[in-house]
C-alpha cells in the first residue's frame, strides 16, 4: 500500500512528466502498480477462502497447511414412503467439482448398503418401501475414490427425508364424559376432546378438524373445531326436563376435507342438579293420631314433601307461628327429607300452623286436640302463606 502512494506522488508531480527519462518510466509504471494491484488481491482471496495451494514457503520456515474445501454437491435427497420397490428406483445423485475421470463411491450410516445403494456413478438408489411414521429421515455419509482408490472426497453427510402421505386415520383414545350444571350460561365449557394422527402434523395430512355429527343434541351444544373443546350454545339446560345427552364428534384430517380420512368418538354429558326447585307438600291436610300417653319430643307424623331436584339438594325448613312452636316442633327426617312432626308440650285445645320455606304451601297443617287425645289436621280456617329462604 505503501508503494502505492508513493507511485501516486510520483505521478502527481510536474517535473516528473517532462523528461523524456521520466516518459519512459510513466510507460513503465502503469504495468508496475497494476501488478502490484494483482498482487495485493490474489494474497488478499487466499487469506479470505482458506483454500487453495500455499504460497512459497520462506526458508527455514515451516511449510503451511491450507484446509482444502470440500467440492460435494448435494441436492435434497427425498423418498416417498409406502412407494413400493420390486426393483430399486432411483431418488438422486452424488455429486462432487472434481474433475476425476475414473471414481467411486462408497456410502455409510443408516441404511447404508441395506435400504440404500450406490453405483459407480453415484446415483443413489432405494431397495424396499418405507414407513415414515417408523422413521421419517435417513442419515448418511459419502466418499469419493479414483480409479487408484485413492480417496479424493473426504465424508460429505446427507440426509434423506421420508415424504408423508395421508395413510393414517385420527385416533380417539376413547370414548368422553363431561357434565355442565342446569342453568348455567351459553358458552360454558363442557369437555375437550382430542384425537392424533400418525401422519407428519406439518401437512395436511396430520392437521384435523372437529365436527359434531348432526343430531337431535347438535343443536344444544357446539364444538371448536381446533381446539376440540365442546360448550353449551343455550342457557336453558334443565335437568328435571333432560338429564343426559349423547353427542357424536367426528375428526376428519386434510383440514376437514371431504378427501381426508377421518373417526368419530361418543361424548356423553351429564347435565348436574341445582336447587332451582322448591319444595312443597303432597297433600291438601294431615289427620294425625296420638295417643294420651305420647310422649314429648317424639315423632306424632310425617309430612312428606316433594321437590324436583335430587335428595343432595332437598333442604327444606320448616316454620311453626311462633306461639305454637313451643307446643309442637318439626325435625328434618332421614334419609328422605321429610318433616317429622313432634309434640314438644300437652296443651289442650291447640291450633298449629306449619310452612315449609321451600315449598309453595297449598296446604297448610292445622292440629287441633279433641278428647280421647286424637289430633285433627283442617285445612278450612286460614289462608296460606309462601316463605322464602
Amino acid at each position: 500500500m505503501a508503494m502505492c502512494m508513493m507511485a501516486q506522488r510520483c505521478m502527481d508531480q510536474k517535473d516528473f512528466r517532462n523528461s523524456p527519462h521520466d516518459q519512459k518510466m510513466m510507460a513503465r509504471l502503469p504495468l508496475w502498480t497494476s501488478g502490484l494491484l494483482m498482487a495485493v488481491v490474489s494474497v488478499s482471496l487466499s487469506a479470505a477462502g482458506g483454500s487453495g495451494p500455499a504460497g512459497p514457503a520462506r526458508e527455514g520456515s515451516p511449510p503451511v497447511l491450507i484446509r482444502q474445501k470440500r467440492d460435494w454437491i448435494w441436492n435434497s435427497l427425498y423418498v416417498e414412503e409406502e412407494k413400493p420397490a420390486p426393483v430399486p428406483y432411483k431418488i438422486g445423485q452424488l455429486k462432487s467439482s472434481q474433475r476425476v475421470e475414473v471414481k467411486s463411491f462408497k456410502i455409510e450410516g443408516e441404511g447404508a448398503n441395506t435400504i440404500f445403494t450406490v453405483d459407480p456413478k453415484g446415483d443413489l438408489f432405494v431397495t424396499r418401501s418405507l414407513d415414515r411414521e417408523e422413521k421419517n429421515a435417513y442419515r448418511l455419509t459419502a466418499k469419493m475414490y479414483d480409479g487408484n482408490n485413492k480417496l479424493i472426497e473426504d465424508s460429505g453427510e446427507f440426509l434423506v427425508h421420508v415424504t408423508d402421505i395421508n395413510d393414517n386415520r385420527p385416533v380417539f383414545p376413547g370414548a368422553y364424559n363431561g357434565s355442565i350444571p342446569e342453568r348455567s350460561l351459553a358458552g360454558t365449557m363442557v369437555v375437550e376432546v382430542k384425537a392424533t394422527d400418525a401422519d407428519d402434523p406439518s401437512t395436511a395430512n396430520g392437521e384435523l378438524r372437529y365436527s359434531l355429527v348432526p343430531s337431535g343434541d347438535a343443536s344444544t351444544f357446539g364444538i371448536d373445531s381446533i381446539t376440540g373443546v365442546i360448550s353449551c350454545r343455550t342457557d336453558s339446560l334443565d335437568r328435571e326436563a333432560r338429564s343426559r345427552y349423547v353427542l357424536l364428534v367426528q375428526a376428519q384430517d386434510m383440514r376437514g376435507m371431504a378427501s381426508g380420512s377421518s373417526s368419530t368418538t361418543s361424548v356423553t354429558v351429564t347435565v348436574d342438579d341445582a336447587n332451582d326447585n322448591i319444595a312443597s307438600f303432597t297433600r291438601k291436610t294431615y289427620a294425625l293420631q296420638v295417643p294420651e300417653d305420647q310422649r314429648l319430643n317424639e315423632r306424632i307424623g310425617t309430612l312428606e314433601l316433594e321437590d324436583g331436584d335430587l335428595l343432595q339438594n332437598k333442604e327444606p325448613i320448616f316454620l311453626l307461628p311462633k306461639e305454637n312452636a313451643k307446643v309442637f316442633g318439626v325435625e328434618l327426617s332421614r334419609p328422605n327429607k321429610d318433616g317429622n312432626l313432634l309434640l314438644r308440650q300437652v296443651r289442650t285445645p291447640h291450633l298449629s300452623l306449619v310452612t315449609c320455606s321451600q315449598g309453595l304451601l297449598d296446604s297448610p297443617i292445622f292440629i287441633y286436640t279433641v278428647g280421647g287425645g286424637k289430633y285433627l289436621v283442617s285445612h278450612q280456617l286460614c289462608k296460606f302463606s309462601h316463605l322464602k329462604r
